[in-house]
């Protein structure tokens, strides 16, 4: 994110440099109402400026009067090619050539706005000066800084969201605690309670680890870690848990298949597998989770008999707080799948959803295997 702000800046300060440089060597008025617009002095601006601008490190563009491109560097063409000299930028993109009219006309000098260009859509930092009826513009993508900021919101929103409902819950039981019960009743609102908790505390520990993780706070490929012994030992614990207790589990797993991942890791990947399917396959569902060696690769499959995720979810099920109709009002934070995309791909391992959207789920992990 430093990366392009400090380019956009920098455009903003080079375009203020080619302004100063090309009015310090301006032609004197009366032989640039002799040549008038688009005649020799036109070319001469072009000679002279063309220089300067294809040593920027960065795309830059030279507007004529009307508003065509007089000429682009090297590195405006390489990025964008469609703004090619002899184009009008109206052609590519509205806004751009809205920005450049006005500044041509002097009503917004020395601008600084973003626009979206391409398709997909690219944002650009856009910075332009006039100068005699032209403009000179540089162009910086911002496209990550964009895509940053509206995750932000986004993620903001969500954790507003999915705290605020357990919360809720939670004073509703606690109300209900005050209302005349048998003991039998009290106990299970105090247990229900408390699952409400773990809930909170579940999701907070994740939005807390995918934080690290985005800030590569969390080292990849850290140690190595048994597979089949770290599987054995979430499907033991689930089994013990609320979520898995009486439920059909079975755990298939080949003996001495280590992968390159940190232990707690790993134990995150295969416990957000398992919670998954035990929270969305239904309670009737049998999961059974594998482990085995696919040729230079480890295989950690969960399988579920349950209800199935819908083809119109499918794709979207790695995102972050996505939860489909079926599960949208019940358990789960949300979390737990982006977590697994995460950590997997930045062990260069792959991760992948099959569902017929009635008979079952399958997630598959796929590892290199540690040498």
């Amino acid at each position: 994110m430093g990366t392009t702000v400090i380019a956009s800046l920098l455009g903003a300060l080079v375009v203020g440099i080619v302004i100063g440089w090309l009015l310090a060597r301006r032609r004197p008025p009366a032989v640039a109402s002799i040549v008038g617009a688009g005649g020799p002095a036109a070319s001469g601006w072009l000679l002279e400026a063309r220089p300067l601008v294809d040593s920027l490190p960065f795309a830059a563009l030279l507007i004529e009067p009307g508003g065509r491109i007089g000429h682009a560097n090297a590195v405006a063409r390489q990025e964008f090619p469609l703004l090619a000299p002899g184009h009008d930028p109206g052609e590519v993109s509205a806004s751009l050539a809205q920005i450049l009219a006005r500044t041509a006309a002097g009503s917004q000098d020395g601008t600084r706005e973003t626009v979206f260009l391409g398709e997909p859509p690219r944002a650009l930092r856009v910075t332009a000066c006039a100068f005699d009826g032209r403009v000179v513009a540089t162009l910086v993508d911002v496209t990550e800084d964009v895509d940053f900021e509206e995750a932000r919101r986004t993620f903001s929103s969500a954790v507003s969201h999915e705290l605020r409902t357990p919360l809720a819950r939670i004073l509703g039981l606690a109300e209900s605690l005050v209302l005349p019960n048998s003991d039998a009743e009290r106990e299970e609102l105090v247990t229900q309670i408390e699952h409400e908790v773990d809930g909170m505390r579940q999701l907070i520990d994740e939005m807390l680890l995918l934080a690290a993780l985005d800030r590569g706070r969390l080292a990849v490929a850290d140690g190595t870690v048994d597979a089949s012994a770290m599987a054995f030992e979430v499907v033991e614990a689930a089994r013990q848990r609320r979520v898995g207790r009486g439920r059909d589990i079975t755990l298939t797993a080949e003996n001495g298949i280590e992968v390159p991942v940190a232990s707690r890791l790993f134990e995150v990947v295969v416990q957000n597998l398992l919670d998954n399917a035990l929270l969305h396959g239904g309670p009737d569902a049998a999961v059974r989770v594998t482990v085995a060696a696919v040729g230079e690769e480890a295989m950690i499959e969960v399988v579920d008999t349950g209800r199935g995720i819908p083809a119109q979810h499918l794709p979207f099920v790695f995102q972050r707080f996505y939860r489909g109709d079926a599960s949208r009002t019940g358990q789960g934070s949300g979390l737990g799948l982006a977590l697994v995309k995460h950590i997997v791909e930045a062990h260069g391992g792959t991760v992948v959803a099959e569902s017929d959207g009635a008979t079952g789920t399958t997630l598959r992990v796929m590892l290199p295997l540690a040498r």
